[in-house]
């Protein structure tokens, strides 16, 4: 039996009503949310739960980045999640990037399953950069994505490859670990 399986119900259940604009965007509608706005909410909460080391922003009060690279699936949602919002006092944005372009700007990265062929490059060219990097891509995390979102009982889950994460120099907390699934703990190279 999974001992973890209340907890994580409990945890799941606070990430989402702890999302400004999931909420709405549920009430807004009388279909329960879209994958893409379920993963919208997680990248924007994801910013609640993971540490950026000092020197990360330009200044204390630039905002945190989150950007997306190739095809955007989320629409308007991840727009209107963040719309508004501060975490850790900044304010989040969202800007949209283009491979070949720098993409160490970025905090998060949604890599789009758009540019498949092109994750091993993207990642090498993050490899000493402090960005979370995230993507849909089946074997992501596998391949040194920090983060990667997975469908299982048709519920968005993620995966989260703690040595990447650490290797970017990022902290993640152990309240968003607690959801995820952890992959290549303590084999880094």
């Amino acid at each position: 039996m999974d001992t973890l399986k209340p907890q994580r119900h409990c945890l799941r259940r606070w990430f989402a009503l702890r999302t400004p604009g999931c909420c709405a965007i549920a009430a807004a509608q009388s279909d329960p949310p879209s994958e893409y706005e379920v993963k919208a909410a997680f990248l924007f909460n994801f910013t609640k739960f993971v540490e950026w080391p000092d020197g990360s922003f330009n200044d204390p009060h630039a905002p945190i980045v989150i950007g997306i690279i190739g095809d955007d699936p989320f629409g308007d949602s991840l727009v209107r999640i963040v719309a508004g919002q501060q975490v850790q006092g900044r304010s989040v944005v969202i800007r949209k990037a283009r491979f070949g372009e720098d993409l160490r700007h970025c905090h998060v990265l949604f890599i789009s399953a758009s540019e498949r062929q092109r994750s091993a490059q993207i990642l090498a060219g993050l490899r000493d950069a402090s960005v979370l990097t995230v993507s849909d891509i089946d074997g992501f995390a596998e391949a040194g994505g920090s983060m990667q979102f997975v469908m299982q009982e048709n519920r968005v889950r993620f995966l989260v490859n703690l040595d990447a994460a650490t290797q970017s120099k990022l902290r993640v907390s152990a309240k968003l670990l607690a959801l995820a699934q952890v992959v290549n703990h303590g084999q880094a190279r």
